[in-house]
């Protein structure tokens, strides 16, 4: 495993348990300056494993007075909890309270790592990516409509088609969840494909959910040195892109046409579908293109399922050159 991951990840879950220890301690003194009689019994209870040893060495009728200090302490802590919850608290107030209750926040389930580990490994993981993927660059306030207007393509007006996504973009990021959409945005290059799923991800990754953006060239790329085992990574690439909250896959069509890659599509497409998980794809390709690349059980998905969008106009980048241009 990539140890600057597993150590990013680890120090999170371990952060996560002092900070659970830290607002115990600070429970407690609160309590104690609240309740004084809660502090009594707690110093009582604390004096158990002196008491149980003394018990031990004497050897004298031990189980029955274990049995005895065990319900003395059951009968104790049942009055913490009245006095707490008498006093407007409530009646775990004063217990550690761990993220995770199967491992209570170490990390470790026996000697295997936790769900909740793998988790931030996997978190860890995607922030990594995200970042070489320059998530950040784009929002929806630098996406100027100023490149759209006066233009039209085959007799459609190219500013309003383009302010129609550019809405519908905002509003996908805005109210993201689970149930969202998939969407397809298709059409030539220097549209704002890439740009709005950009500015996606970042609103989208803002809420706290798992968020991928990357090519598909890069994404298929680790997949395959994971699979022929030409990676020594143990983070699983491909099933972080199954089971993520939302992908985004740009520039679909420029990964190597071969059967790896066909089934790869197919895959993600179809198993992100199954599991009700949102998937952004942007292509250059058109609806004919689309079709001449890939298999109909792909084509059929994408355009019977998806909310598809076609970015209409003249490429942005040369009309930002020309702007730019000496006179």
């Amino acid at each position: 495993m990539n140890e600057s991951l597993f150590q990013e990840a680890f120090a999170k879950v371990q952060k996560r348990r002092l900070d659970a220890q830290l607002e115990q301690e600070r429970r407690t003194i609160e309590i104690s300056k609240a309740i004084p009689q809660i502090a009594e019994i707690t110093r009582q209870l604390a004096q158990t494993s002196i008491r149980i040893m003394d018990v031990l060495q004497k050897g004298m009728d031990t189980d029955k007075q274990l049995e005895a200090i065990r319900q003395e302490n059951l009968q104790a802590q049942s009055l913490c909890e009245k006095l707490l919850t008498d006093h407007g608290y409530p009646a775990d107030y004063l217990k550690l309270h761990y993220s995770c209750p199967i491992c209570n926040d170490t990390g470790y389930r026996q000697t295997e790592y936790c769900d909740c580990l793998k988790k931030e490994i996997a978190s860890a993981a995607i922030a990594r990516m995200n970042r070489k993927a320059q998530v950040n660059l784009s929002d929806f306030a630098s996406f100027s409509l100023d490149y759209y207007k006066g233009r039209t393509i085959d007799g459609k007006d190219c500013y309003q088609a383009m302010r129609n996504i550019y809405q519908i973009c905002v509003k996908y990021a805005e109210n993201f969840s689970e149930s969202s959409p998939s969407l397809l945005f298709y059409g030539k290059t220097g549209l704002g494909k890439t740009h709005l799923s950009l500015a996606i991800a970042r609103e989208v990754l803002k809420t706290g959910k798992d968020v991928i953006y990357d090519s598909v060239i890069n994404l298929f790329g680790q997949v395959e040195k994971e699979h022929f085992g030409r990676s020594n990574s143990e983070v699983d690439t491909l099933d972080m892109l199954l089971q993520l909250d939302l992908l985004i896959l740009d520039d679909l069509g420029t990964e190597f046409d071969t059967a790896f890659n066909a089934s790869l599509v197919y895959n993600i497409i179809n198993t992100r579908l199954n599991r009700g998980l949102p998937t952004v794809i942007s292509t250059n390709l058109d609806y004919q293109g689309i079709r001449n690349r890939y298999e109909d059980r792909i084509v059929s998905r994408l355009f019977a399922v998806y909310n598809c969008y076609e970015f209409i106009g003249t490429d942005v980048r040369i009309l930002k050159k020309r702007e730019n241009s000496p006179a």
